[in-house]
């Protein structure tokens, strides 16, 4: 009874907040944005972790430096945030704040045209969530997009089932039973939008890639599934995306096919180590706009090198067997029912 009143409580707070934000006009929500991140930089667990996430990934850069991208990453943080919501379920909105770059969206129509399903592929870089709303927006593929459910079932209401399906083409699947309910989607000609830099356990169907010289944990599930597709006779394909700011203020999205067919891939792990590669390239290019709150560099791997070892920051940690359990030294399989071994 306590925690369902808290639940209420937390919602109604939230609600404090974000219904004048659906009124605000766009300069009076990009300052609250601003003031927001200038608030959670003033915060020393958040910059610590922040600095030390810069640091770890590119440790050749200054200190000076190291402050100046960890500054502006909580500035875009809440921008991006204030705005997805700013724009959810309106469609001027959503014009005055994002496009699709001109390839990519002939790309994306294309692949409607001949019915093809599309994996898109996100990094926690630009602003993923408004990703969710422009792509069947511009490009009119339907999105079946995973998202982790929050505790709090007001909120997950609110912020995930309730919002981001009130977008037109927009599909929310959970992390619990994600692969299942993901291959069902591709089947009934729903496109995917999943991310790619999570720690997800090996028991889960991670392997350790390299990011910024470091292994860390990533899903092998865009390739999972692309296989299981290519099994099954459904066509799509697997395509890096993300959304980055330009000059203008405006959210511009791009996608990336794969360097060679996913035929001549010889693993998952492979596959998802040039998405890796395309993700860090990215963000090295554009490092203010990456999300460097989250614990990227918290798992290091058995077979980590003494330099290695000297790179990773603080908090991390070397997992215990629960980690690896079931999977350990073997890759992820499909069986027919579309789960993986993991």
């Amino acid at each position: 009874m306590f925690k369902k009143i808290r639940y209420f409580a937390e919602y109604l707070l939230v609600m404090l907040i974000y219904q004048p934000l659906r009124f605000m006009p766009w300069w009076l929500m990009r300052f609250s944005a601003w003031q927001l991140g200038f608030l959670m930089h003033l915060l020393p667990g958040c910059r610590k972790l922040v600095r030390a996430n810069i640091h770890a990934a590119m440790p050749e850069l200054p200190p000076r430096e190291v402050n100046r991208i960890a500054r502006s990453s909580f500035d875009h943080l809440t921008w991006n945030l204030l705005e997805y919501f700013w724009c959810i379920g309106n469609e001027k909105r959503i014009r005055r704040c994002c496009y699709v770059e001109e390839e990519t969206l002939k790309f994306c129509h294309q692949k409607v045209k001949e019915k093809k399903q599309v994996i898109f592929v996100n990094p926690h870089l630009g602003s993923w969530e408004i990703s969710g709303l422009m792509t069947p927006f511009y490009t009119k593929l339907q999105l079946a997009a995973i998202a982790k459910p929050l505790k709090n079932p007001y909120l997950n209401n609110l912020l995930n089932t309730g919002n981001r399906e009130s977008t037109r083409g927009v599909r929310i699947i959970f992390s619990k039973g994600a692969m299942r309910a993901s291959l069902q989607a591709l089947k009934e000609g729903w496109s995917i939008g999943t991310l790619i830099d999570q720690n997800t356990r090996l028991r889960d169907g991670g392997v350790f890639v390299d990011f910024f010289g470091l292994p860390v944990p990533s899903s092998t599930a865009p390739a999972v599934m692309q296989s299981y597709c290519n099994q099954k006779g459904i066509s799509c394909q697997i395509l890096f995306a993300c959304s980055l700011r330009n000059s203008e203020k405006k959210l511009v999205g791009r996608a990336w096919s794969l360097e060679k067919p996913f035929e001549e891939y010889t693993s998952h792990a492979e596959v998802l180590q040039e998405l890796m590669k395309k993700s860090e390239k990215i963000i090295r290019e554009n490092p203010e706009q990456y999300l460097w709150m989250y614990r990227r560099f918290q798992y290091i791997p058995e077979n980590a090198t003494p330099e290695q070892l000297a790179r990773y920051p603080w908090y991390a940690e070397r997992p215990g067997s629960k980690f690896y359990s079931k999977v350990k030294n073997k890759p992820a399989e499909i069986s027919d029912d579309g789960e993986t071994d993991a």
